[in-house]
C-alpha cells in the first residue's frame, strides 16, 4: 500500500492510474483476513464489544479523514496520497507486532523493538 499510494501521488498516465486502482482494491479486499484472524485468536466473549469499537473507530475515520483531506487536496493532491502512504507505513509497522503464534498473554510480539527485559530497573 505504501508503494501504491506513493505512485498515486505522482502518476500522470490514465492507464497507470487505472492499474493502481485495481491493485489497490484487490489489496483492500484482503481486509477480510483481519476479521478471520481476529475470530481465530479472540475470546468469544470479547468479539461483540471489540467489533462495536472497531465499527465506531472505522466510522469516525471514514467521516473525518475524507473531510480533512478534501481541504488538503485544495492545497496539494500529492500530499493527500503521501499522507496515505505514511498511514500505510504506520499500519505495516503495527502489523509486525502481531505474533506468528498468538496465545493468551502473548497477543503482541514486542521483539521488533529489541529484547524485552523483565523486572524492575
Amino acid at each position: 500500500m505504501v508503494l501504491i499510494f506513493t505512485a498515486y501521488a505522482y502518476v500522470e498516465v490514465a492507464w497507470a492510474a487505472a492499474a493502481l486502482y485495481v491493485v489497490d482494491h484487490i489489496l483492500f479486499s484482503l481486509a477480510i483476513a483481519i476479521r478471520s484472524y481476529f475470530q481465530k485468536i479472540a475470546d468469544r466473549a470479547d468479539i461483540a464489544s471489540t467489533a462495536g469499537v472497531s465499527f465506531t473507530i472505522n466510522h469516525i475515520a471514514a467521516v473525518v479523514i475524507p473531510a480533512a483531506f478534501g481541504f488538503v487536496w485544495l492545497y496539494s493532491p500529492e500530499f493527500v496520497f503521501l499522507s496515505g502512504a505514511a498511514m500505510a507505513w504506520c499500519s505495516l509497522l503495527l502489523a509486525l507486532l502481531v505474533p506468528r503464534l498468538p496465545a493468551e498473554g502473548r497477543e503482541v510480539d514486542l521483539t521488533l523493538f529489541g529484547p524485552v527485559r523483565s523486572g524492575r530497573r
